[in-house]
């Protein structure tokens, strides 16, 4: 039997997470130099005392907010459905808090809790499941609250094709040993923004450059409660 696109993209992320770990700490993805530091001020900007990072993996985006050690967020919790990563993120961040659950679980793990910032770094691939957590994510993000979601820039991976649906992943770009790539869904800019608006939420977007070639390397919706 065929496997379910979202459940796929679980079991590729579990088969993948060594060389995926491995990858990360050998800095080994050139457009993370400007993606990271784009979603690490886009954090910033709103001086948080608080924020989820939901899809956290091995933890990189939450180590690197506790080092800055910014007076405004004295809480940082991450969440991924990965086992292997978020044993790894506690590995390598002792003092952090990291939850193991995928998102049908979400709202029993994160128990009541709620946040200034929710932020989803390169973390949403699938159709249903995507519409699903923003919904969760939503009893989880405070009156004043902001959710970042920072994903591939659509128009820079198309491939020609500029209409929402099922694509074939391809770890083209990383190296190490990876196998079997995780589906992803294609969303549009639109559909994006109106995947988000169904949700009553107030978006603006930023678009991240490549300093080489000055075109979107990624775009980063900036959601709030009206």
């Amino acid at each position: 039997m065929t496997q379910a696109p979202e459940d796929a993209i679980l079991a590729s992320w579990a088969a993948n997470a060594a060389p995926w770990i491995a990858l990360l700490q050998g800095c080994g993805i050139a457009s993370r130099q400007t993606t990271n530091p784009a979603i690490i001020n886009a954090i910033n900007r709103y001086q948080p005392d608080s924020v989820l990072d939901v899809g956290c993996g091995e933890g990189w985006l939450c180590r690197a907010l506790a080092a800055e050690n910014n007076a405004p967020i004295t809480a940082i919790t991450g969440v991924d459905a990965i086992a292997a990563l978020v044993e790894n993120a506690r590995a390598q961040h002792p003092g952090g808090t990291y939850l193991c659950s995928d998102y049908s679980r979400l709202s029993s793990a994160l128990n009541g809790q709620t946040f200034a910032v929710i932020v989803c770094n390169f973390s949403l691939f699938g159709e249903h499941s995507v519409a699903q957590v923003l919904a969760t994510l939503k009893q989880h993000l405070r009156a004043d609250g902001t959710l970042l979601i920072q994903t591939l820039h659509p128009l820079m991976v198309c491939n020609g094709d500029y209409r929402s649906g099922w694509r074939t992943g391809s770890w083209a770009g990383c190296s190490g040993a990876f196998h079997d790539a995780p589906p992803w869904y294609f969303r549009t800019l639109s559909d994006w923004l109106a995947l988000l608006q169904q949700q009553g939420l107030h978006v603006y977007m930023e678009e991240p450059l490549d300093p080489q070639t000055h075109t979107p390397l990624s775009v980063i919706f900036h959601a709030r409660q009206p």
